[in-house]
């Protein structure tokens, strides 16, 4: 990749989204708006745990460090309690709204795949806290991406599924799986079979989610997550959609090469 692709790469310029929203967006001017939007890669703050430093303290010169396993979103609350997901179109806004905190950038493509696996979150909040922000149900966000069908699910239901077609499905696929918060930050929630072994629900959608953890829902919320990030940090067997197909899965077989 040559210097000038480089730098097309990884600038980051939403400065015509900057204009669109510091101004009253017309019925005319909404189609450009959310054209921009999509196209779009915002800084979304997060939290990486408590693990994200982890084998740094001992490595040595030439040591492999992984980074962080995961992020949760730093989600904001309004006085209804509706969460929203604030993101900043740059480093300045995000000075200007006193924002402390880790922050990814991502695709606006990338995070509506994320949000239409939860049903966490109502607003997207884009530069919360400064003079030119903006709201919006996140309906209408996802409403502007086109989601195909989940490929995943009718693999899952074949009789003649082959090892390397489930894992290359698996490996490029998205996951949502139950989270709990605790006292020391967040958690998987584990569900045990009738040997009493626990087990990691692994869930393709939401309706598949809630078979098992709608009447918690009080204590445990989806969050999606890559399933090859998921199997590098699983201490326990995968069981993909219980109270469907109930796909039992050992994490160790996906790691080797």
């Amino acid at each position: 990749m040559d210097e000038e692709n480089l730098k097309n790469d990884t600038e980051i310029d939403n400065s015509r989204l900057e204009e669109l929203i510091q101004q009253d967006i017309t019925p005319q001017m909404q189609r450009e708006f959310f054209e921009v939007l999509k196209e779009s890669r915002l800084f979304l703050p997060v939290d990486f745990g408590e693990d994200i430093f982890e084998g740094i303290e001992n490595s040595k010169p030439g040591d492999v460090i992984e980074g962080p396993k995961g992020f949760s979103i730093q989600f904001l609350t309004d006085d209804k309690g509706n969460k929203a997901v604030p993101l900043f179109t740059s480093e300045e806004m995000m000075q200007k709204a006193g924002v402390h905190t880790s922050v990814m950038v991502m695709y606006m493509s990338d995070l509506a795949g994320m949000l239409a696996q939860s049903d966490r979150y109502s607003i997207i909040s884009i530069n919360p806290f400064t003079e030119f922000d903006l709201n919006m149900p996140i309906e209408a966000f996802l409403a502007q991406f086109d989601f195909r069908p989940d490929a995943l699910r009718e693999l899952l239901g074949k009789n003649d599924l082959s090892d390397d077609e489930l894992r290359e499905a698996l490996m490029s696929s998205q996951m949502i799986v139950g989270c709990v918060d605790l006292p020391n930050g967040t958690s998987f929630a584990i569900i045990w079979d009738n040997d009493k072994k626990p087990h990691i629900p692994l869930f393709t959608d939401i309706d598949e989610f809630k078979k098992i953890f709608e009447k918690y829902s009080e204590e445990v919320y989806p969050q999606a997550y890559n399933f090859s990030d998921l199997v590098n940090v699983a201490k326990d067997d995968l069981v993909i959609n219980p109270a469907s197909e109930s796909l039992v899965l050992n994490p160790e077989t996906f790691k080797r090469q």
